[in-house]
């Protein structure tokens, strides 16, 4: 119950007869909110700032995901004052699929101070750009207000090169738009070992053998399993980009033809504590970035 009034009560520095829920007497924010059943579990009092780029809400100290989901669970997303999509909890040990916007628990793959919103695709909506809910605009602007918008890095498939029925060249160009640094997973200092341990790496989609192409890495894990290290990591200045080359010389042979190419970009997860995120000349990137590209093979 004291926890249900400190959540009311933040609600209320904002009140606006707009926010109000239909049948309820608690009110929105103008920023973004969480909403379980009529009571808002999460505001924008509570969060230090939303990555864009993999859909990571950053809590405030000593908020955890823990004390906001937990408890009350969550059923849709707010920003403005406004519903913008609806928001399930699903369980990771589930033999059922995800529909729309949600969130993992048990485990939930992150650390207790961040809340990860997924959302499960099918390669017709990834190939055909299905529209992403929770980048609705509104949600930018929401989070803008009070300075809780970050870009996050972005990063596309510059270049595919096949060079022979083994030989893949794959080129990435990674971008940190925002003001602050960056420190990325950097492949060149990791090793293709470790590093596709932490992604499934370049795999093409055969739309005819209705099956994957990919090269099986032997795969370096880290030891102790749960650490990282940042000798693993570069600096991406804000404002810059870097190109990646990795290569792989036993990739499955594709006949001739066009295929959709997919790449995961991958940083670190439950690895990293909410203090040792920034670091000396910038912050830690936590995350994934699931990438795809046509790639033609003559």
């Amino acid at each position: 119950m004291i926890l249900l009034l400190v959540i009311i009560a933040g609600c209320d520095d904002d009140r606006d007869p707009a926010g109000q829920l239909p049948d309820s007497n608690i009110e929105l924010t103008d920023g973004f909110c969480m909403v379980s059943g009529d009571q808002v579990v999460l505001n924008h009092h509570d969060i230090a700032y939303y990555d864009f780029s993999a859909h990571l809400l950053y809590l405030k100290s000593p908020k955890t995901f823990s004390d906001v989901l937990s408890v009350y669970g969550v059923s849709a997303v707010y920003a403005g004052w406004e519903k913008m999509y609806d928001l399930n909890l699903h369980p990771g040990y589930s033999s059922t699929m995800p529909q729309g916007p949600f969130i993992w628990t048990e485990p939930t793959f992150y650390p207790d101070y961040i809340i990860a919103i997924d959302q499960m695709w099918t390669y017709e909506q990834i190939l055909d750009g299905s529209a992403d809910s929770r980048e609705d605009p509104r949600i930018v602007e929401a989070l803008e207000k009070y300075g809780q918008f970050r870009n996050g890095l972005q990063c596309v498939i510059d270049t595919i090169l096949y060079t022979s029925p083994e030989e893949v060249e794959v080129r990435l160009e990674l971008t940190n738009p925002d003001e602050e640094n960056y420190y990325y997973l950097d492949p060149g200092k990791m090793g293709m070992g470790l590093f596709h341990y932490f992604t499934n790496g370049l795999y093409v989609w055969d739309s005819v053998s209705y099956q994957y192409l990919t090269q099986e890495v032997e795969v370096i894990p880290p030891d102790p399993w749960d650490s990282y290290d940042m000798e693993w990591m570069s600096l991406l200045e804000g404002g810059s980009s870097v190109t990646l080359t990795i290569s792989y010389d036993l990739f499955d042979t594709v006949q001739p033809g066009t295929y959709a190419a997919f790449f995961t970009f991958p940083g670190m997860h439950f690895q990293v504590e909410r203090e040792d995120l920034e670091q000396a000349n910038g912050r830690i990137w936590l995350g994934d970035i699931d990438m795809h590209s046509t790639m033609m093979v003559e």
